[in-house]
């Protein structure tokens, strides 16, 4: 039987407002619905901890096709710039373009004002040092990477200075490509908390982080300092071996939450952690 001109009609309708999410594609629909922001609710209660609403949660999350689950390559490393020492004008220039790199990388997450302070960071936070010195006539640059949770210094990088932009554009281009090598070979790493009450674990990075529900992460004790028996000093850390898997099912801005899966040991106490191997 045909379609009534009705029928039809608002078939038409449908598809032509329609047309326009689809043109946008999913993510700029996403992008525009004001319900996009938070990937869920925020954790209840010690006490409501085993709710409906949780097991629900982690049902749909486990629910999820693995192709609709984001890779852990989309982890983005916490991040912290403060201002160059040295020259005031050529450490804005320098710092700026290396702010704007930072930015733009999809795997650093960059922790700007109240975020970059020290109360307010992750545990897990690389720091880039900055410095505009002179020696022997000539100017130079020097960058840092430190691991701020280990105070260690991961890499350096020095080169001649100059508010050339020529000489700016060099430097850049050779920073861009060894920090992209960096944060491809650096693990993603987030602070487990335990709550009182609470059968879930709570992690220290949150939606700018690239954490996403259904993602599955390794829960791993602090790795303990190797210690030399000749000088006494501390040479470097011991591997951290993995406790067993937990898989995140809530999202929140600024922190997130997971279970562990079956199987996986998750102790009560001590120093835990969250990272990709």
């Amino acid at each position: 039987m045909r379609p009534s001109f009705r029928t039809a009609l608002a078939a038409l309708l449908s598809l032509a407002l329609l047309a326009p999410a689809f043109a946008r594609g999913p993510a700029a629909t996403a992008a525009a619905s004001p319900a996009a922001a938070p990937v869920a609710a925020e954790e209840p209660a010690a006490p409501a901890a085993s709710s409906e609403d949780d097991h629900a949660a982690v049902e749909a999350a486990a629910a999820l096709a693995p192709e609709e689950i984001p890779p852990l390559a989309t982890l983005r490393h916490a991040v912290v710039c403060p201002p160059f020492k040295g020259d005031a004008a050529l450490g804005t220039l320098y710092r700026d373009e290396l702010l704007r790199t930072l930015r733009s990388s999809p795997r650093v997450d960059l922790l700007e004002g109240d975020r970059a302070l020290a109360r307010n960071a992750p545990a897990f936070t690389y720091r880039i040092a900055g410095e505009i010195f002179d020696d022997a006539g000539q100017t130079y640059v020097s960058l840092q990477l430190v691991d701020a949770a280990r105070r260690e210094p991961i890499a350096s990088f020095v080169s001649p200075a100059s508010s050339n932009p020529t000489v700016l554009a060099q430097w850049i281009q050779v920073v861009r490509a060894d920090m992209q090598r960096r944060v491809d070979a650096l693990p993603f790493e987030c602070r487990i908390l335990r709550k009182q009450g609470q059968d879930s674990l709570t992690l220290d990075r949150g939606l700018s982080s690239g954490l996403r529900p259904g993602m599955v992460l390794q829960a791993v004790v602090a790795e303990e300092p190797l210690i030399s028996p000749f000088t006494g000093e501390e040479f470097g850390r011991d591997t951290p071996a993995p406790l067993g898997s937990v898989r995140v099912f809530r999202v929140n801005a600024d922190n997130a939450y997971a279970r562990p899966l079956d199987g996986a040991s998750v102790p009560r106490k001590g120093t835990l952690y969250a990272r990709e191997f």
